[in-house]
């Protein structure tokens, strides 16, 4: 984040809309219960405090990958919703040489408060971010299509990370991308929490280690925003065929001498 500010104070990035946040436009699907069928809305609030967020620097795409969802099977029935969150919070995320990546701290899963509504779970339970397996799967397949190690909650190196226990068609597409064939790699993640007032706890997590030598962006590409979602529907459902991208973008060598220049000054 210090390094992010460092740029947009020597005015290298510009400013662009962001998509949604749960926190300031969405109309956020409340649900109580434990059964998909239990459920009320709240009431809309105006998109009025949308606060500007830099695009994410150009770079070499290193890794990517796209799950493709159909409006009439099953990943409508995917949480969307907490899937645009996740997506507000990870995009432009740095990720450094030699960095783990994890995806449950880089989006806020282990907060207190954390950014998300209820959702179905893979035996369709309600739970705090639900459906926000479908990005952790996603950039788990940019990370394994860029040739970076995977690494469990203990630090040791895993061929790959751990898959659902329910079986996802989408989740298992080969899909062709940038001339090459790219398999959707499968990561499972989840959270809990002991009482009320603890912050979330990781009990599976994606998690990768930058070896590339370069300092490694994530920028995300959804055909769709929260304006696309019927929210008059669980989990806001998609209405005709869509598509999330996820590219894993190495930096150009500037960045990274800027970032080291930065690094010493600091230290002296």
């Amino acid at each position: 984040m210090r390094r992010l500010a460092i740029l947009l104070g020597l005015g290298i990035l510009f400013l662009v809309p962001q998509i949604a946040h749960a926190d300031q436009c969405l109309v956020r699907p409340v649900y109580t219960g434990s059964g998909l069928n239990d459920f009320h809305l709240v009431p809309n609030r105006p998109c009025s405090s949308l606060v500007p967020k830099p695009p994410v620097p150009d770079g070499k795409v290193i890794g990517t990958g796209i799950i493709y969802l159909y409006a009439n099977d099953e990943a409508r029935y995917s949480s969307l919703n907490n899937v645009l969150h996740a997506v507000n919070q990870l995009e432009g995320t740095l990720i450094y040489p030699g960095e783990v990546f994890s995806f449950n701290r880089s989006a806020k899963l282990l907060e207190k408060t954390i950014p998300y509504d209820l959702g179905p779970d893979v035996s369709n339970n309600l739970v705090k971010a639900g459906g926000v397996c479908m990005v952790s799967t996603l950039v788990a397949t940019a990370a394994h299509d860029a040739g970076l190690p995977f690494i469990n909650e203990r630090g040791r190196l895993i061929k790959k990370p751990v898959p659902h226990s329910r079986f996802y068609r989408y989740y298992h597409q080969v899909n062709f991308i940038n001339g090459h064939d790219v398999p959707i790699v499968e990561a499972a993640v989840a959270i809990q929490k002991d009482a009320a007032d603890e912050p979330w706890k990781t009990v599976k997590d994606l998690q990768f280690v930058n070896t590339s030598g370069h300092i490694l962006v994530l920028h995300f590409e959804p055909s769709f925003t929260v304006y696309d979602l019927n929210l008059a529907e669980p989990f806001g459902l998609i209405q005709r065929d869509h598509s999330l991208k996820v590219e894993l973008r190495a930096l150009p060598l500037g960045f990274d001498a800027l970032f080291t220049q930065f690094d010493t000054a600091a230290v002296q």
